[in-house]
């Protein structure tokens, strides 16, 4: 019975050595045929991008690079005889082809998969704009199950993307985890006090906020601007304590604090944007030896630090008023000669671009335009300008702005004694990083909420906020995770070692909330949320960004 046993069990292992020995099967997604208006052409590598992903199957179906794929084809089939040539030029097993068809806000979605034996299965489904991306969730779905074979527990088990790591963060809308192992980065509302750090309470508003090493030695200082002075902190022992105080100018409007180590000497500057009346009036301001002082002032332009590509290094910017739009005007690189900051290279932007409202956000080998618009709608643009979508949803809206008067073309504006004045609204900054150490950048930015915000386009007295982790999925931005709402508004924020313990932070700065009747007196506080980035492959949390 013993020998039986033993030969049935050799049968069975000879058997069973082909299918363990097979190879996983290929596939190829061509970019896609897009049949619309100009503004929608990026949803061709768009919808390749997001195919690929969701029909990759580990051990079982692997994707031809997106690289190979291009360089092979260079023109897309036009029948189900021309792909399976491509097909086999490819050398894949399967080939997932197709257009979209955009007219006014429906699409026709056509989606075809030729097999190994050359037949076509295409799926065409008729849906609209605005939820191509479910339609296109539901088609990868179907090739899994029907064409692949992939089981359906599989399928359920392959949809998110982001490895979560902790309970308290729920990954893209979906699926609950955390975010850098901090229980206060999250989506529903719980204890909003645990794994995080807040200050005491300061007897001032805020209007702006950097986290930097002013003097050189190599400690970073917590920088808050006021509408008429800037303090400096230290963080000791988990208490913030202030060691240096500057009253800034009077008669100017201050709407954003920047830094930036313009000598490359260790020691950062502070890049203060004002105006006096509507004419940019801005300064840069020296911190050594628990003392503040100004390096420069009066330059007339509202100055800004972008993190420029190629290399994506910190750049000081500079533009000067439009003639018809208040900030319609082209933005330059700042140069020093002779001891000032003068208009240096023009920098190519996107119209309505502007030192306060536009980030450069590193994708693949490129990058992207992000740019908050007049309606704090987010735009994203191509590295060339192209328009690839706007949000619906609001980001980075702040309570700062400067009056002026508007100008019909070729007319003089009115002063103040004849027309009331328009406002313009600086919007907060964003924040380019790669926290997780994969090939896709996310971008921290902030999110006021009100309710009567909606209503009224003055209205910026929100009550509460929130800060998001944003990705551009091949189709739009889409949320990674975001903390719990934060009560109050913000009015900055910083991604830095802000206490000096080797330990990353996402650092905010919030203004406590007037009330429903306004009249309460705003205060400011820094809330800081320790990110352990022991579980994402980065090595230095300091300089992760």
């Amino acid at each position: 019975m013993f020998k039986r046993l033993l030969i049935n069990l050799a049968v069975l292992l000879l058997c069973a050595a082909p299918a363990l020995a097979q190879e996983a099967k290929t596939f190829a997604v061509l970019p896609f045929g897009v049949h619309g208006p100009q503004e929608y052409q990026y949803l061709s590598q768009g919808i390749q991008s997001m195919l690929t992903t969701r029909l990759t199957w580990p051990e079982n179906f692997t994707p031809l690079d997106a690289g190979t794929v291009k360089k092979t084809v260079t023109k897309l089939p036009a029948d189900s005889g021309a792909a399976e040539k491509i097909r086999q030029a490819l050398g894949v097993d399967y080939l997932v082809w197709g257009s979209l068809t955009v007219m006014g806000q429906e699409c026709s979605l056509d989606v075809n998969t030729v097999d190994p034996t050359g037949t076509n299965q295409p799926r065409p489904t008729q849906t609209q704009l605005s939820k191509v991306i479910p339609t296109l969730e539901t088609v990868a779905q179907d090739i899994n199950t029907q064409v692949f074979g992939k089981p359906e527990t599989a399928v359920a088990k392959a949809q998110p993307v982001v490895t979560p790591m902790n309970e308290a963060l729920i990954v893209n809308e979906t699926k609950a985890g955390t975010a850098y192992a901090n229980p206060s980065l999250k989506y529903e509302d719980a204890d909003t006090s645990m794994g995080r750090w807040r200050s005491q309470t300061l007897p001032f508003a805020s209007r702006g906020m950097v986290v930097c090493d002013g003097d050189g030695d190599g400690q970073n200082e917590v920088f808050l601007m006021t509408s008429s002075s800037i303090i400096a902190y230290k963080v000791a022992e988990g208490q913030m304590r202030q060691v240096a105080e500057m009253n800034l100018p009077n008669g100017r409007n201050y709407v954003r604090l920047n830094s930036i180590d313009l000598n490359r000497d260790g020691r950062v500057e502070l890049v203060i944007a004002a105006a006096i009346g509507k004419d940019p009036k801005s300064l840069i301001v020296e911190f050594e030896n628990n003392k503040f002082s100004i390096q420069q002032d009066f330059i007339p332009y509202f100055l800004g630090v972008l993190n420029m590509p190629p290399a994506f290094t910190p750049t000081l910017v500079g533009q000067g008023v439009g003639k018809i739009k208040y900030m319609e005007s082209t933005i330059h690189q700042m140069i020093k000669t002779v001891g000032k900051y003068e208009l240096g290279p023009a920098i190519s932007l996107p119209m309505g671009g502007n030192v306060f409202n536009v980030t450069f956000l590193p994708h693949e080998s490129d990058y992207q335009i992000i740019m908050i618009d007049d309606y704090d709608r987010m735009r994203v643009f191509s590295s060339s300008g192209a328009l690839l979508t706007v949000t619906d949803e609001t980001y980075a809206g702040s309570n700062l702005g400067i009056e002026y008067h508007s100008a019909a073309l070729g007319l003089k504006a009115p002063d103040g004694k004849q027309a009331p004045q328009d406002m313009v609204y600086i919007p907060l900054r964003a924040i380019p990083t790669n926290l997780d150490k994969d090939n896709r950048f996310e971008m921290i930015i902030s999110r006021n909420i009100s309710v009567s915000a909606q209503f009224f386009s003055n209205y910026r007295d929100y009550p509460q906020g929130e800060i998001h982790a944003l990705y551009w999925d091949g189709v739009g931005m889409s949320l990674q995770w975001k903390t719990a709402r934060i009560k109050g508004t913000v009015s900055d924020y910083a991604l830095t070692d802000f206490d000096n313990d080797g330990l990353l932070d996402l650092v905010v700065n919030i203004n406590t909330h007037t009330g429903m009747a306004g009249t309460s007196r705003k205060k400011t506080m820094v809330v800081a949320y320790p990110l352990d980035l022991s579980q994402t492959g980065a090595e230095d949390q300091k300089t992760v960004q």
